[in-house]
């Protein structure tokens, strides 16, 4: 037997007051009319009363009272909720961890899986004890805590309630973190402003998981934690989902833009529906799809003239799950950046930068080093207008507001150091994972001579070869300068003499696209950037922009300050459309990126019947019936027929 408090400490102060009250009424005088009666026998039954009703006299036995008193006592304790639960109790300790991810907007329960596991999560939470405390915390692929321990369901049942659906895909190991910290000693809960006074010596907790499933099999060891899986959702749904969607610009067809789309059947029948494309809201094409069950097919479309605008596939097909029904893709506008080549003649190089591909990407302007010194080229340099300068074994008196790069010799920056020049070099490890040594293959390029790198503080090191760091790039303030510590050529009294076979590698011109981009923040593909919700986005906007107005799907605008870094990091990506940037207080489009789902782990729904934490196999557990069995009601009738039995004595005058 349990009891739940259903009143307020003051309202129990009047509820307490009541049977004194009652008591206190049997004491009290009466008035009484005065009445002439011809019989001394009335005067005795008179006198008789009177002393029952005198104050302080000892109360004699009165049924009524009783009655009563019964009436009252019955009502307090329907006030505190009697009842009992099932054999199966939850724990002392308990931890509810609800998935708030994309996929528990499912509707194949009838409504949002979310709801119904946070139905789910109240009937546990009223089956708790008057001592159990429990936990909340929401999870999609982070971690928020609810509601620490407590034992107060009223905040537990607010906690619940207060959970709402998110976009984000799935991962557990963040909550499981978060709840193995305030169960198992020498952890910590790595959540901030919680602090569970358990911590210290941690107890064995129950970790109650609702949740569909999808999400993969974390690596954590439990500790202290028992877990049961609670699965929400049904075995076979409906689905049909976009996986991917993208652009590209025909490189043999010029004007013509393709967009290609995956789309994949997660059902065990097979449909047929149409996909439909619109161009900045307006539809331009539609197909008809066909796809079996459990596997997934392609499709394109060719635009003609395009050169900017927003892209929406959508799937004309009712299933249980919507949000991968719609995929985004932007057109990025075609921008020309600014570029300033200062050499005294380098026709590999000028040669590279007059391709098809970088001329769409940049405007090369040709400069003579003798040049550097004018005063139109210093207010060039210090206006911010240009977005890379490339300087040819040449170095400007002071540095110029932009990025830059140096091939064959060292910045005016004391921060950048170099070794006397050595050859021949061997190159023995290349950073492909950076944006300019992309698909950049440097292992037969050979080295005359070349100088050994010192990077400024933050560096990052592109190129090594045995005698040191030969590439790198560098921060300074709010721009990148890239040192290459080899010339191309060597300039001598016999003419120019080459100084490595690189220019004549297909990996050169492929180097300076890259650096382009980089450097520059260009863009080389029609699509702009796509990434899943929850996830930053760096963009890389021309320098001479300061603050940079970001707008999302619903027209909400952030402005951004630089900082004095070279890129912007932008973190509100929740929602799912076109966000775009431009020059604050401008309505120039400067760059677009799309947030889309792009899961398949989010768009498989079919409810798991078991999931693998660490080396743990845990089987999904029967929902049980929690509901506690209550008798505030029979209480509330015995308190009617006490009450009953009472008026009925009164009124006929029957008194014990």
């Amino acid at each position: 037997m349990n009891w739940v408090n259903m009143l307020s400490p003051w309202q129990w102060l009047l509820m307490a007051a009541v049977p004194p009250l009652i008591v206190m009424l049997y004491f009290l005088k009466l008035r009484r009319v005065p009445l002439e009666v011809p019989s001394t026998y009335l005067w005795q039954r008179t006198i008789e009363d009177l002393h029952v009703n005198s104050i302080w006299q000892r109360l004699r036995k009165n049924l009524l009272l009783l009655l009563q008193l019964l009436a009252v006592l019955a009502l307090i304790l329907a006030c505190l909720r009697p009842g009992f639960r099932g054999e199966e109790t939850l724990g002392a300790r308990s931890i509810f961890m609800i998935d708030n991810s994309c996929s528990m907007q499912a509707t194949d329960l009838g409504q949002a899986r979310l709801e119904s596991a946070k139905e789910e999560a109240l009937k546990m939470v009223d089956a708790l004890g008057r001592k159990d405390v429990g936990m909340v915390i929401a999870f999609s692929d982070r971690a928020d805590v609810k509601q620490g321990f407590t034992s107060d369901k009223k905040k537990l049942r607010e906690a619940i309630s207060a959970i709402s659906a998110t976009n984000r895909t799935t991962d557990l190991n963040e909550a499981l973190r978060a709840a193995s910290g305030l169960a198992n000693p020498g952890r910590t809960s790595q959540i901030e402003d919680l602090n569970d006074v358990q911590v210290a010596e941690a107890m064995p907790a129950m970790l109650y998981i609702l949740s569909d499933g999808g999400f993969g099999a974390p690596q954590m060891d439990l500790g202290n934690l028992t877990a049961e899986f609670i699965s929400i959702g049904s075995a076979l749904p409906d689905n049909v989902g976009v996986l991917a969607f993208t652009v590209e610009r025909n490189a043999e067809s010029q004007g013509q833009i393709e967009a290609f789309a995956r789309i994949q059947n997660f059902g065990e029948l097979g449909v047929e529906m149409t996909a439909s494309l619109s161009l900045d809201n307006e539809l331009i094409d539609a197909t008809t799809v066909s796809i079996e069950p459990l596997s997934s097919t392609g499709v394109s479309f060719q635009l003609q003239n395009v050169s900017e605008g927003q892209l929406r596939l959508e799937l004309e097909h009712v299933d249980d799950f919507s949000a991968d029904n719609v995929a985004f893709a932007g057109l990025d506008p075609p921008r020309q950046l600014e570029v300033v080549l200062v050499t005294d003649g380098n026709a590999p190089l000028e040669a590279a930068l007059a391709t098809e591909q970088a001329q769409a990407l940049a405007t090369v302007r040709l400069m003579d080093p003798t040049a550097l010194t004018t005063p139109e080229v210093k207010q060039l340099a210090e206006g911010g207008t240009i977005d890379l300068f490339i300087y040819d074994q040449c170095v400007p008196e002071e540095m110029p507001e932009s990025n830059t790069m140096f091939i064959g010799t060292l910045p005016p920056d004391e921060r950048w150091q170099a070794a006397e020049p050595t050859g021949p070099l061997f190159i023995i490890d290349t950073n492909r994972a950076h944006p300019m040594l992309q698909y950049v293959d440097m292992g037969t390029v050979r080295i005359v001579e070349g100088q050994a790198l010192e990077t400024p503080p933050g560096g990052t090191e592109l190129l090594r070869t045995d005698a040191g760091v030969l590439m790198a790039v560098g921060p300074r303030e709010a721009y990148q300068d890239a040192v290459i510590g080899m010339p191309l050529a060597k300039r001598t009294d016999d003419g120019v003499i080459p100084n490595t076979d690189w220019p004549i590698k297909r990996s050169f011109p492929v180097f300076l696209l890259n650096s382009l981009q980089y450097l520059g923040g260009a863009v080389s593909t029609a699509g702009s950037k796509t990434i899943q919700p929850g996830q930053p986005v760096s963009l890389s906007v021309a320098n001479r922009y300061d603050l940079v107005d970001i707008s999302n799907p619903d027209g909400k605008t952030v402005t951004m300050d630089r900082s004095g870094q070279a890129q912007l990091i932008y973190t509100q990506t929740e929602d799912f459309g076109f966000y775009q940037a431009k020059p604050s207080g401008a309505k120039q489009l400067l760059q677009m990126f799309t947030v889309n789902l792009f899961s398949e782990q989010e768009s498989s729904i079919a409810a798991a019947s078991e999931v693998l934490i660490g080396a743990q196999e845990i089987a999904a557990a029967e929902q049980r019936d929690l509901v506690r069995i209550e008798y505030w009601r029979w209480l509330l009738a015995i308190a009617l027929i006490i009450l009953s039995v009472e008026w009925y004595l009164y009124n006929r005058r029957v008194a014990i």
